[in-house]
């Protein structure tokens, strides 16, 4: 056992150490070291093995929690990572959706923008038409429909000429034809003519034969009734030919009536045809004059929608007296600057006219809106406004401070506003200027100094000082500022103004009301002009500034309302005169500041521009009714004309149907006839021989003569009915020629009809265009405006999409970002996951070996029991030799190959060495020095083994007898003990250096 605690304790030591080492255990014996320490040793073994047993039990406990975590740790990740993937999924989808639809959008933006384009190429064809509607152009149009009826005439004549001559060359052709089908018929009668002529050669050579005379009769009187049928069957097709020709000139007379039925019901129809459509272009021409005509009377009918503005009784009333109170401090009295705030009123009327902010007059006039469709589809650019917007855009203002007048009473004082063509042109300009120079606040000094300069109302041009926007001004200008939609049109022009000038009707207090005297007129108020002959001159105009915009959806906006009081344009004033000098009255006459433009919005104008309306509409509408007419009495003479034309076709059809009998007839006639004389021919021939078959031979020689004679006679004829044919099929060859040239002309002076035809039309076209030209210009502005109201729909969805597919874009780049980080997470997790199932492993792997180790001490003890046991009772193995109970070498056995060899080298029969090392027999007994003689007899041994021992240093040999018969296994001699490194130690070594390598340790927190 000393042994046994001695090698466990070095392969514990080495384990600990983590060496691995192949130290022989031989070298340290048993008998080397004190007992109590190996008690020591063993007990402190046995400590160290269950501390490290727990530490690697804590370690796998540990590894397996950690693993746990990691597991789930790493299954959230790949949720989180499947979730982003689906979420990509999701959005990339979103976005590829969207994006159809912004492609769809961008179409749609496309074609509508082409139809903008379209529209505006019509409408300036339109008006250049329109220019060159003059009577001299119209006449000359008409002149040129005329010209090109007559040309269109002359080309039908030509191509009914060419055609006639076609037809006259076909007739030729089919002569010319007719006479090759003829020439070729004769060129086969002649040949068959060479060929009887040849027979009868043939024949009146055999008929000198005399065995040939009977054949030569019997021929001749069969050939004789065959000519007599032949008479009878001419005689007969001669009779059907007769009967066929008059069939077919009624067939030809039945044709030629019902081809001249054709014909007259063709023309008919094209003129019928050429005529409805006339009239339906007509019709077409009057509807879009019906039509044009009552838009213009809806559009007069819905014009004179201004907003009525109603003023309390306290604004009646103290507006009146304030103005009479001017009128009076005015016309009789010196004042300042401004002579309102001179009036006794004036205090009680701004209070008057100052109404709370969310007050429902308020509401009223700031939601007010403008039904008129034209105004709704009228589309402003703010930076580039036209001269026509803001004509429209003046005359609704100065309207609508008449009105506002009107109510308060005070008309007569103030005088009405007017618009004229300079004003527009000075409005125009402000605002151009105002947004080249992105002005975008307040009054524009720059633009209105130099506005009112060009314009004759002030002396000085504007500088690059002026440059800049200023709460007031001197230049005649109420303006309002504000931020809108960037889709603007005239009707929210229009609903800015009312709000403006409903702001500076009631909510002016804090500019001391400068900006109501100035639309309510009071500036007007002059001693230079009386009651009822006072006025003033406005323009009105929109601009934004040119430059980047803050968003897609808002732009800056100022609102220009220019008024100037009568004596600043009145150049006959003498106020005028002393204030303005030549040069500026000179600006004034040249860009017509005093050139009134007629208000439709005034009652008296508009009454007589709708009562004007009106009356063109009843006449448009009298045209439509009769075109209408026209129109369907057109249709119904072409519908019976075609009717009558399919009549005639079926007619002909039948007539044309009808077969033609004479050429069947001719040709039967045409070969009984030949076949008559052909036959006739035969039985001449054969009469010949037959009184030649029953003559002498000087006859029949005579007859053979007169047949060859006939046959040269034939083949002459052959050759010249062949030259015949090729003259007439040459003739037939030039005939066609002369077709295709003709039919080729025919070609060109059919399509010279066409082309005659189309500049009709054209011409036509273009007398309508003149002759309609103000109502072309209107229908193409009706196009256009349509074109636009349907571009700016289709426009906002475009940007409406647009902003869809970027947001979209966004969340497909977050998804993007979430499945980058889910992907990382996830790949981080599961690196975790798998280096904390390495370590459960490597954890697993340690604590199995320290089972393992325990497991194989205990076998260790176990074997080394059973070995002291059997090293102690008989025979065992003791390296490669086998040892007696006393420690005695059998000197003539060996171990080899786990067997004992006797010194013969044969093994030992019924001995074998079991696990403990013992020499056993078949039986599994141990044997001994007492029971070797037995076993080896039991076995048939002969030679008994030899055993040496040492007794006082000195070796005896004994020898153990046999029977002689008995084969002995020679027991080796049993010599000094050796200590050998056993498989035992090996493996403990071993194992010690595996768990070092893993190690032992405390556990980690994680």
């Amino acid at each position: 056992m000393k042994k046994k605690v001695l090698t466990t304790t070095i392969a514990t030591g080495l384990m600990a150490a983590g060496v691995l080492t192949t130290q022989n255990p031989a070298s340290a014996k048993a008998d080397t070291v004190p007992t109590e320490d190996n008690a020591t040793s063993t007990n402190e073994v046995a400590t160290q093995e269950s501390d490290a047993k727990t530490i690697a039990q804590d370690n796998v406990n540990t590894a397996q929690t950690n693993l746990d975590k990691s597991k789930a740790d790493t299954q959230n990740a790949s949720d989180s990572l499947q979730q982003a993937k689906v979420n990509e999924t999701t959005a990339q989808k979103a976005v590829d959706e969207q994006t159809g639809k912004v492609s769809d959008a961008q179409n749609n933006v496309d074609k509508a923008q082409v139809d903008v384009t379209t529209a505006q190429n019509g409408l300036t064809a339109a008006q250049e038409n329109a220019k060159n509607a003059t009577e001299t152009n119209i006449q000359a149009a008409k002149d040129n429909v005329a010209t090109q009826e007559q040309n269109v005439a002359t080309a039908q004549d030509q191509a009914k000429q060419a055609n006639d001559a076609v037809t006259e060359q076909a007739n030729k052709v089919a002569d010319a034809q007719k006479a090759v089908n003829d020439a070729q018929k004769n060129t086969s009668a002649a040949q068959n003519n060479v060929n009887a002529a040849q027979k009868t050669v043939d024949d009146a050579k055999a008929a000198m034969d005399p065995a040939n005379v009977q054949a030569t009769v019997d021929a001749a009187n069969k050939a004789e009734a065959q000519v007599n049928k032949d008479k009878q069957d001419v005689a007969k097709a001669q009779i059907d030919l007769d009967n066929a020709k008059a069939a077919d000139a009624t067939r030809q007379t039945n044709i030629d009536n019902a081809q001249k039925a054709v014909d007259t019901a063709k023309s008919n129809v094209d003129f019928s045809t050429k005529q409805a459509q006339e009239m339906k272009d007509q019709l077409a021409g009057f509807q879009n004059l019906q039509t044009n005509a009552q838009k213009v009377v809806n559009d007069l009918v819905s014009q004179n929608s201004l907003p009525t503005f109603n003023f309390t009784n306290d604004q009646l009333n103290l507006t009146k007296l304030l103005v009479e109170d001017l009128n009076h401090i005015i016309t009789t009295q010196s004042y300042g600057s401004n002579a309102a705030d001179q009036s006794k009123y004036f205090s009680a009327w701004k209070d008057s006219m100052t109404i709370p902010g969310d007050s429902e007059l308020n509401k009223k006039f700031n939601s007010w809106k403008d039904t008129n469709s034209n105004d709704i589809n009228e589309k402003i650019n703010m930076t580039n406004i036209t001269s026509e917007q803001v004509q429209e855009l003046s005359l609704f203002t100065a309207a609508l401070l008449n009105q506002i007048r009107q109510q308060l009473g005070i008309i007569e004082y103030t005088g009405t506003a007017k618009v004229t063509v300079g004003t527009v042109d000075l409005a125009l300009q402000v605002a151009q200027l105002a947004s080249q120079k992105n002005a975008n606040w307040g009054h524009y000094i720059y633009a209105l100094k130099q506005a009112t300069y060009d314009h004759g109302l002030s002396s000085e041009p504007a500088t690059d000082k002026d440059d800049y926007s200023s709460g007031i001004n001197i230049y005649g200008e109420s303006a309002q500022s504000g931020v809108t939609s960037l889709d603007m049109t005239m009707a929210r022009a229009k609903e800015l103004i009312v709000s403006a000038i409903s702001d500076m009707l009631f909510f002016d207090g804090h500019s001391d009301m400068g900006h109501t005297v100035a639309i309510l007129g009071l500036y007007n108020i002059s001693k230079e002009y009386s009651l009822g002959n006072r006025s003033e001159v406005l323009g009105v105009s929109l601009s934004s500034p040119i430059k980047e915009k803050d968003n897609d959806f808002l732009v800056d906006y100022t609102l220009h309302i220019l008024e100037y009081d009568k004596f600043s344009v009145d150049l006959n004033n003498e106020v005028h005169k002393l204030n303005y000098s030549t040069e500026e009255d000179a600006k004034q006459v040249a860009t017509k500041m005093t050139v009134e433009i007629a208000n439709p919005y005034n009652s008296e104008e508009h009454a007589k521009l709708l009562q004007e309306a009106q009356s063109n509409l009843t006449v448009a509408n009298e045209k439509l009714a009769q075109a209408k007419k026209a129109n369907d009495e057109a249709q119904a003479i072409l519908t019976k004309n075609e009717s009558l034309l399919k009549v005639a076709n079926s007619n002909l059809a039948k007539a044309q149907n009808v077969p033609v009998q004479t050429e069947t007839a001719q040709k039967v006639l045409t070969d009984a006839q030949n076949k008559l004389a052909a036959d006739t021919k035969i039985n001449e021939d054969a009469q010949a021989k037959k009184d030649a078959a029953l003559g002498d031979e000087a006859a029949k020689q005579k007859i053979l003569d007169q047949a060859n004679t006939n046959l040269a006679t034939a083949q002459k004829a052959l050759a010249n009915a062949q030259a015949k044919q090729k003259a007439a099929e040459n003739n037939l060859s030039a005939k066609k020629a002369k077709l295709a040239s003709l039919q080729q002309v025919a070609n060109e002076k059919t399509q010279d009809v066409k082309a005659a035809q189309v500049a009709l039309d054209d011409a036509k076209n273009k007398l309508a265009a003149l002759e309609n030209a103000p109502l072309l210009v209107k229908a193409a502005e009706d196009k256009l405006a349509a074109a636009q109201k349907a571009l700016d729909p289709v426009e906002n969805v475009l940007v409406s999409e647009k902003s869809k597919l970027s947001a979209l874009k966004q969340d497909l780049a977050d998804a993007q970002a979430d499945v980058t980080t889910a992907q990382k997470n996830y790949d981080e997790k599961l690196a975790i996951q798998t280096k904390a199932q390495t370590d459960l492993d490597n954890a697993k792997k340690v604590l199995q070996a320290i089972y393992d180790r325990e497991a194989l001490e205990a076998q260790i003890a176990a074997q080394e029991k059973a070995r002291e046991e059997a090293e102690k009772n008989g025979y065992h193995v003791d390296g490669n030799k086998v040892v007696d109970e006393n420690g005695n070498q059998v000197s003539n056995w060996t171990v080899k190959n786990g067997q004992i060899i006797d010194n013969k080298g044969k093994v030992v029969s019924g001995l074998t060495i079991n696990k403990a090392g013992a020499v056993v027999n078949k039986t599994g007994q141990q044997i001994n020095s007492k029971n070797v003689v037995d076993n080896l007899q039991a076995n048939k041994r002969t030679q008994a083994p030899v055993i040496q021992s040492k007794v006082a240093g000195e070796t005896y040999v004994s020898t153990v007898v046999v029977p002689e018969k008995a084969e002995v296994n020679i027991l080796p001699q049993t010599g000094e003990k050796e200590s050998k490194t056993t498989l035992v130690g090996a493996i403990l070594v071993g194992l010690g250096s595996l768990v070092g390598l893993f190690g032992l340790g405390r556990k980690k927190e994680y």
